[in-house]
């Protein structure tokens, strides 16, 4: 599931020199590459200076729409853009261009309606004065390989040449400033070309184009932009790798290597990139005539938003001593006035014009209310902020911890932005607080809007009727993750790991993430009063929550009643893997034998457990697998913290409960409980905002059992 998604500062060896002759004359030439520099910037200013679009997205682009892009890159002082794929290869279909071909086996997609996209862009660059790189085509087998690509690639080196070729005598002569470079789709990590085997292969693959575009006279400026997972390799072998791959490699004097800086697909922690970028700079210096660019990553990739401008000039910042210029993955899609919210383009365009990135923070949400049900279920609503330029997003924290955010999306650019939220807490007798903060397009954070809500006791119903019933579904689960004999969602086995390794989960895939209906045959009318249904979450997986998950009734199979939407939890900002728990009772039962829950997913991947129909009025707190089998106080979370932290404690029958916390001299500081409780789960919040930095005992006294646990208050 990997992500295709991803100003000039000179040389490190010769930077005060060259930043002197930039800024004196506002134009240098590096290498073969003439960059010029716009007149608001300063010379050690970190300016991005192009942008990749992907073909999909401007395939059906009038020209005045190219000139509004254009228009908007050159205010942001862009010269460059990247685009592609310009063919779509697979083995066995037929090959799809966006221009008129002529090789064998080809037509143009169908969403262009016959126009010649490549055409549209060159005409509109030409008259913009953009510089265009050309990516050529994508065949998935190269994600599919994993790094064995000689044969495959071999050939399909030698169909690109003849593209070349192609799109070289068709638009080359007709546009020669926009018709400016080559850009090599086929991205090569850290992982699949660890023996000099496979690097062989590559190097082998590589100059099959290289050469023939030397030997053709069509050698444009050849960039190509790897990338890395720091989880799987050090920068030190890249390094290595890299320095054998240049040693072999035909590139000439003004060729690119433009590694992502791979921060928003999270290759990278942004504190790492420092490291592997001074380790690719010094691969880079072993091969005369080849420029290092960064291709800076303006996306989050836990929710493919827009990364706020505070994080993008971090990240321009962090890489200037090590590289020549910069592009972007990709500004035409997450920062362009024309596909997202224009505060993100203000913004930015303040900082060049400041050197710095605006601080002004917006207001308080105001109005504040929420409501929580005896299903756990909670519903906010706020009154929206203001901002200097505008406002981005809300972010929502329950208990001291970032649950979520709600952003403006890409895509739209005039959105209207959520204030509302919906959560789902599983604890009954616990307080949670609630708080709201606006942020900024430079992630300036407002003060905070707080609210405290507790849900009693949590009504669990306690006969579930759906055990081992059939069902049927309208998308077959992935044979990876397969469904066992269609038992698996209803067989009342639960995973015993928050993984998608434990087989006790079912796997679903769509890449448009479509929605997937389950509907379980009851085998006779009977009453139905609460839905439940268990997923997974794992960002490190791009495994998601459902967006959404609606429940229908029907006494026939053919025609259903909604019956409403179950209640889905905000997983808390840098959880990994964890399990969601979806709940929705009706206020009176319905007679049925069909239930269907249509789920929406977050993501391409969504893993579902087990779906349960309950009925009668016999409650508990919790559920029967919920309840605790032991005392226990569990260690507070997060640890160290400031100032708020959450202690979980567990207690298996009614009696009085204290809760205390302590100094390091055994100064009581504060009591958290103390009062009867029922058995079940708790948890509560501490929040430590009036005293000082330090350790820090907390301890619990109920009947016989008694526990302490130390905690750390850093601030």
């Amino acid at each position: 599931m990997q992500n295709e998604e991803f100003k000039c500062i000179l040389d490190i060896q010769a930077g005060k020199m060259k930043k002197t002759i930039l800024f004196i004359l506002g134009i240098i030439t590096l290498f073969t590459i003439t960059l010029s520099t716009p007149a608001y910037a300063g010379a050690d200013k970190a300016i991005a200076d192009g942008s990749f679009v992907q073909t999909w997205l401007c395939g059906s682009w009038s020209d005045a729409r190219w000139q509004q892009e254009f228009t908007a890159m050159k205010n942001a002082g862009m010269h460059y853009l990247i685009i592609g794929p310009i063919v779509q290869c697979e083995t066995g279909q037929v090959t799809q261009t966006v221009y008129p071909s002529a090789l064998p086996n080809t037509a143009m997609f169908s969403y262009l309606n016959g126009h010649d996209m490549m055409d549209n862009c060159l005409r509109n660059a030409e008259a913009a004065g953009i510089k265009v790189f050309i990516g050529l085509s994508y065949n998935p087998q190269w994600a599919a390989s994993y790094g064995q690509y000689s044969a495959w690639m071999d050939n399909q080196m030698e169909f690109d040449n003849q593209v070349c070729d192609e799109v070289w005598n068709r638009y080359k002569s007709k546009y020669p400033n926009a018709f400016y470079g080559w850009y090599w789709i086929y991205e090569i990590e850290n992982v699949s070309f660890t023996t000099q085997v496979l690097q062989d292969q590559l190097i082998h693959a590589m100059n099959i184009q290289l050469d023939h575009l030397t030997a053709a006279n069509e050698h444009l400026p050849f960039m190509w932009c790897p990338f890395m997972v720091s989880k799987l390799g050090t920068s030190q072998d890249y390094q290595a790798m890299w320095e054998y791959v240049f040693a072999n490699l035909h590139t000439v004097q003004g060729d690119i290597f433009a590694p992502q800086d791979c921060v928003g697909a999270g290759g990278l922690k942004i504190d790492q990139v420092d490291e592997w970028f001074s380790a690719l700079r010094k691969a880079v210096d072993t091969k005369p005539g080849l420029a290092f660019w960064s291709d800076v990553e303006t996306f989050v990739e836990s929710d493919w938003s827009s990364a706020t401008i505070d994080r993008f000039v971090r990240q321009l910042k962090i890489e200037q001593p090590y590289v020549e210029n910069y592009i972007t993955f990709a500004y035409c899609h997450y920062d362009s006035p024309y596909n997202v919210d224009p505060g993100f383009q203000t913004t930015y365009l303040d900082y060049l014009k400041n050197g710095v990135v605006e601080s002004t923070p917006p207001s308080v949400p105001t109005n504040l209310t929420g409501t929580i049900n005896s299903d756990g279920v909670v519903k906010l609503n706020w009154n929206a902020s203001t901002d200097n330029i505008g406002i981005c997003g809300y972010k929502i924290y329950r208990n001291g911890i970032q649950i979520c955010k709600e952003q403006v999306p890409v895509g739209v650019t005039s959105p209207a932005l959520a204030t509302t939220l919906t959560d789902v807490v599983l604890n009954s007798n616990t307080d949670y607080i609630y708080e709201v903060k606006a942020y900024d397009f430079a992630n300036n954070l407002s003060e905070s809007a707080s609210i405290t809500l507790n849900p009693g006791n949590i009504i669990y119903l306690a006969n579930k009727i759906n055990k081992g019933c059939s069902y049927t579904v309208s998308s077959a689960s992935d044979p990876t993750y397969p469904d066992i004999n269609n038992k698996e969602l209803t067989n009342g086995s639960f995973a015993r790991l928050t993984s998608k390794g434990d087989p006790a989960w079912e796997g679903y895939y769509n890449a448009n993430e479509a929605e997937r209906d389950i509907t379980i045959d009851l085998g006779s009318e009977q009453p139905v009063q609460q839905f439940i249904a268990y997923f997974l979450y794992d960002s490190t997986a791009s495994i998601s929550l459902p967006k959404q998950v609606s429940v229908s009734i029907s006494t026939n199979n053919v025609d259903f009643t909604y019956a409403g939407n179950l209640g889905i939890p905000q997983i808390a900002s840098g959880t990994s893997a964890s399990s969601g728990k979806c709940i929705c009772t009706l206020s009176n039962a319905a007679s049925v034998r069909y239930v269907k829950f249509s789920v929406t997913p977050g993501s391409v991947w969504t893993f579902d457990d087990e779906y349960e129909i309950r009925n009668n009025n016999s409650a508990g707190v919790n559920d029967v697998q919920e309840v605790p089998k032991e005392y226990s106080l569990k260690q507070n979370y997060p640890n160290p913290f400031n100032p708020s932290t959450i202690i979980n404690y567990e207690i298996i029958k009614r009696g009085n409960v204290s809760l205390k916390v302590f100094d390091v001299l055994g100064k009581e500081i504060t009591t958290l409980v103390n009062e009867e409780k029922p058995a079940g789960s708790y948890s509560i919040n501490f929040n430590a905002s009036s005293i000082p930095s330090g350790v820090y005992f907390y301890q619990i006294k109920t009947g016989s059992y008694f526990a302490t646990k130390k905690m750390l208050l850093l601030k």
